[in-house]
């Protein structure tokens, strides 16, 4: 499991199967009027990262997992682009 950082905010959503699981998110962005979210299962190990069609309610926040690969993978480096627009140097 990664270390967790007092900072960073945790999502719990349930799965198909009725398993609670924990993710991190490390990013939101917005992107043809969609709003989206990169979160990371806090027990995998490797690393990997999911990409969740976000949206709100009255009864409050959805996570829906995208399964198109194709928009994942689209929502996935326009979400690294904007990371690396971003990026804080060291101050000079």
């Amino acid at each position: 499991m990664a270390e967790l950082n007092e900072n960073e905010e945790l999502i719990e959503l349930e799965d198909e199967d009725g398993n609670l699981l924990t993710y991190r998110l490390l990013q939101e962005l917005e992107w043809n009027g969609v709003t989206y979210a990169v979160l990371e299962d806090t027990e995998d190990e490797e690393g990997f990262v999911s990409i969740f069609r976000v949206t709100e309610d009255d009864e409050g926040v959805s996570y829906d997992f995208v399964e198109d690969e194709d928009l994942s993978e689209q929502v996935f480096y326009l979400a690294q682009a904007e990371a690396d627009d971003y990026e804080v140097g060291p101050a000079e």
